[in-house]
């Protein structure tokens, strides 16, 4: 099954946690799953501007939930130099609310989930908004 499109914006300075919700049914399992998720320029750039994992914390797998989790001091230490294309992202809001749009430097990622027995299935692709703060 080909990854689910979405977007993300990740403002600078600012603490970034997103939820992802599964559908309900046995693949919502995945307690024992772990995840890797990197940012990039580019699919072939071979710098990472970003690396979140179950391991190093950034991603929590959960009963039916993903959770991305990205401190104030890791968004504020990003190494954006390397991003040449800037663009706007819209980003799902709560239900109810209206999306999110914001304008920044444009990065790509992916993020993948590893089942106990070492099936990797990429769940989402997508751009990365970053946004410079103006508050340090």
């Amino acid at each position: 099954m080909p990854a689910r499109k979405r977007d993300f914006i990740i403002e600078k300075g600012a603490d970034f946690q997103r939820q992802l919700f599964l559908k309900a049914g046995p693949d919502a399992d995945i307690r024992d799953f772990t995840a890797r998720m990197q940012v990039r320029s580019a699919v072939s750039s071979e710098v990472v501007v970003l690396d979140l994992t179950t391991e190093n914390g950034g991603i929590t797998c959960d009963y039916g939930v993903i959770t991305i989790n990205v401190t104030a001091a890791i968004t504020t230490a990003l190494d954006t130099s390397g991003l040449n294309s800037k663009g706007k992202v819209t980003e799902p809001g709560p239900i109810g609310e209206l999306p999110y749009e914001s304008e920044g430097k444009i990065a790509l990622y992916d993020l993948e989930l590893i089942s106990p027995s070492g099936i990797v299935t990429r769940y989402l692709e997508g751009r990365v908004a970053i946004v410079d703060n103006v508050t340090r």
